[in-house]
């Protein structure tokens, strides 16, 4: 299956607005248009990616999530 940018917004929208926004996985779906089931599994996939691949950043700076918000949204 080849994800589009839409499918790829709407994955970072759930994934924003659970992680950051502290919605819960139903909510954050509503807000994105998927089910409850999806961004939990999505969540899932995304934390046992994370997992694997530790960050390496020499500079605190780099660690600090200092990308700007919704920056996909630019």
């Amino acid at each position: 299956m080849s994800l589009t940018r839409v499918d790829d917004e709407r994955i970072l929208e759930a994934l924003h607005a659970h992680e950051v926004d502290g919605l819960s996985c139903a909510k954050a779906g509503k807000h994105a248009g998927m089910s409850r089931a999806a961004v939990c599994g999505i969540v899932k996939r995304v934390r046992e990616e994370a997992e694997k691949h530790p960050c390496h950043c020499k500079r605190k700076a780099n660690r600090d999530g200092g990308m700007p918000d919704k920056w996909w949204a630019k």
